[in-house]
């Protein structure tokens, strides 16, 4: 079990470090608004992939019918959000002051259950897990190491997350305020072009 926990921890830490959408966001956030909300961006999108690795494990094949069956419809969604997001974090990126990083570390279960539904849609959380998909298919866990595995993976998406967010909210008092708008713009342009690919997906496939 001890094996099956540390192979699930780094299969965890394997899905949440490849840049996305919610990892531009996080990043973001850290440097605009603290670590606090940073976090709560990445936390987010570990509880997503907690539940993706529950599927994924046979937790219960009846979620794992429906997100084939309506995935087209959550892509569209949370691409959607994405641009609208993205849009949004352009219009406001000149708006911005250090003093303001205290007030704004408000509202940390609102962005936690934003970041978990935009990851539910994510095109990078689902092609990763396409492939976990794949390995798990015909393997029978016992209810004992499906917990394992899921809360593994769970664990392991925290623990890049810490290293993620501490990382990045050291650095952030060395940008300038020109440098910190910059940066939001150029976020916004990426999760916004995840947003694009992700609605593009559904439209062209």
């Amino acid at each position: 079990m001890i094996l099956l926990f540390l192979k699930s921890i780094i299969l965890g830490i394997s899905i949440a470090m490849p840049v996305g959408p919610i990892s531009t966001l996080a990043i973001k956030n850290c440097l605009t608004r603290g670590f606090k909300i940073g976090f709560a961006t990445s936390f987010g999108a570990s509880i997503t992939e907690g539940f993706y690795g529950f599927v994924a494990t046979g937790g219960l094949a009846f979620i794992s019918k429906f997100l084939t069956s309506y995935i087209s419809e959550v892509k569209l969604i949370s691409g959607t959000a994405l641009i609208m997001l993205a849009l949004y974090e352009i219009k406001t990126a000149r708006n911005f002051s250090f003093e303001e990083i205290k007030t704004n570390s408000r509202g940390f279960f609102q962005t936690m259950f934003l970041a978990t539904f935009l990851t539910l849609g994510s095109p990078v959380t689902i092609v990763l897990f396409i492939g976990v998909f794949a390995t798990m298919t015909g393997t029978v866990l016992t209810p004992e190491q499906m917990a394992v595995t899921v809360f593994g993976i769970f664990t392991g998406s925290v623990i890049w997350a810490f290293i993620l967010c501490g990382t990045v909210s050291k650095i952030r008092h060395k940008l300038s305020k020109d440098w910190m708008a910059w940066i939001k713009i150029i976020a916004a342009v990426v999760i916004g072009s995840f947003g694009i690919y992700g609605i593009c997906s559904v439209i062209f496939r």
